[in-house]
């Protein structure tokens, strides 16, 4: 008998131990979770876990788990809150170097659009003070592979370009990193293209000026608008020829040269839409009929990408525009592209002779195309015929003034007629309107509120408005 109530006791014993481990949390007599020894564990996190309220697992910026770096942390049992996830590590971007920027690229707090998608051009620009100069970075950059295709003379801009080969075999970004760190104080960088920032619109629309009556252009039959006035392009061919120019003081030199050169009817049709549309004379209302217009030919065409322009024949243009005959007010840059280093210095040299606007590019987007985002040139964005922004229209911090850019009557290579839209047609109305007396800021406080009050990021300071031809 005493045997089996020992038995008893050691079943009741050894029950008492396997109960307290299996009593749910919260059960009369369980500590409460502050008092319970803490496990340790692996979290994979860049850096101390965020506080409540932080951001979410897969928040924008949020490295992938693979990138995450492990560390060590102590954890408390209980799981932790679910919108209570790992900051994301800031500051880390990708992007490509063959348009010199970032993803997007910040310049001055003006966003730019990602780079497009198409293959880079395998030159690279070398700017120097003289030839001597340049004949020492020649053979300097022998070693590299590169091979001289040409050098221009920039006598305007006091510089000398000179446009090396790279070959097919030799990567992009890390020749680029190698020349940086080999040549830290030579102005370098890769050619880029640019591409016109305007498109054939289908629209079958009978309004051929609404445009110009939006922003307040003298209806016609008026004087002559323009008288004095002295505008430049840098952009595609224009043909003087068309009868469409007859009367109008229009210039035009081509600065591409073989193999490159222009030929296709399409290839003429952008740089004589521009040029209709500013001093046109018949089938287009010129907006500055009685303006003298250079047209600067700095559009070439490959069977790669087409109609384009390049960093070194821009810099032609530019270095045309200080010799010509007549002192120009203002330059239309209808199209946009990448930044550039050599560009950006080259436009602040030239900006205290004259001014530059530039369209802000067709991605439809948050953030400015180059030129339009280099400080100091007026960046114009496009509304439709309803006053709303142009759905392919870019915006933000950075643009000036917006312009009509849906259903703009202008001419094509052949002198006919069509509608095109896009912010390249919205950019001549800006120009025409501050090649007027004026200033640029007076244009900016006539122009039309057509958004929230105020300055807004897609308006701008509102609707540019012509002022009056005296």
């Amino acid at each position: 008998m005493r045997w089996r109530w020992l038995g008893y006791w050691l079943v009741l014993q050894l029950a008492l131990p396997l109960q307290a481990a299996t009593v749910p949390a919260g059960a009369p007599g369980t500590p409460p979770p502050a008092e319970r020894e803490p496990v340790r564990a692996v979290l994979p996190v860049a850096q101390e876990p965020s506080p409540r309220g932080s951001n979410p697992t897969g928040a924008p910026g949020t490295p992938p788990a693979a990138e995450r770096v492990p560390a060590r942390v102590v954890l408390p049992a209980e799981p932790a809150p679910t919108n209570s996830a790992p900051l994301s590590r800031s500051g880390e971007t990708k992007g490509s170097l063959l348009d010199q920027s970032l993803t997007p690229k910040q310049w001055r707090g003006i966003k730019q659009p990602t780079a497009d998608a198409q293959l880079p051009l395998r030159e690279w620009l070398v700017f120097s003070r003289n030839l001597a100069e340049a004949q020492a970075q020649r053979q300097a950059l022998q070693p590299f592979g590169l091979n001289i295709l040409r050098r221009q003379k920039l006598g305007e801009l006091g510089r000398v370009i000179s446009v090396f080969r790279i070959p097919d075999n030799l990567d992009l970004q890390q020749l680029e990193m190698r020349l940086r760190q080999q040549f830290p104080d030579w102005q370098q960088e890769l050619n880029l293209r640019y591409l016109p920032s305007s498109e054939p619109d289908e629209s079958e629309a009978q309004l051929r000026s609404w445009g110009q009556r939006v922003i307040g252009q003298a209806p016609s039959g008026s004087a002559p608008c323009g008288v004095g006035v002295v505008l430049a392009m840098l952009d595609g061919p224009v043909n003087p020829e068309l009868a469409e120019f007859a009367g109008a003081a229009l210039i035009y030199q081509e600065l591409v040269g073989e193999p490159f050169a222009p030929s296709s009817p399409a290839a003429a049709r952008h740089g004589n839409g521009i040029a209709a549309l500013l001093v046109g004379q018949q089938q287009v209302p010129g907006l500055l009929p009685a303006a003298s217009l250079y047209a600067l030919g700095v559009f070439g065409e490959d069977a790669e990408v087409g109609l384009h322009t390049r960093t070194d024949w821009l810099l032609s243009g530019l270095d045309h525009l200080l010799a010509l005959p007549a002192k120009v007010q203002v330059v239309n840059l209808s199209f946009g592209g990448g930044y550039s280093r050599l560009l950006e210095s080259s436009f602040q040299r030239l900006q205290s002779h004259m001014q530059f606007v530039a369209a802000a590019g067709n991605d439809g987007m948050d953030g400015l195309r180059y030129p339009a985002a280099y400080p100091g040139i007026v960046a114009v964005g496009a509304v439709d015929a309803r006053l709303r922004r142009l759905r392919q229209s870019n915006y933000g911090v950075g643009l000036s003034l917006v312009a009509p850019g849906e259903d703009i009557w202008t001419l094509d290579e052949r002198g006919e007629g069509y509608f095109a839209g896009g912010t390249s047609l919205a950019a001549p109305f800006v120009s025409a309107a501050l090649a007027l007396p004026g200033s640029l800021e007076q244009l900016r406080k006539q122009a039309r509120d057509i958004g929230p009050p105020g300055s807004d990021a897609e308006y701008a300071a509102g609707l540019v408005q012509m002022p009056e031809c005296y």
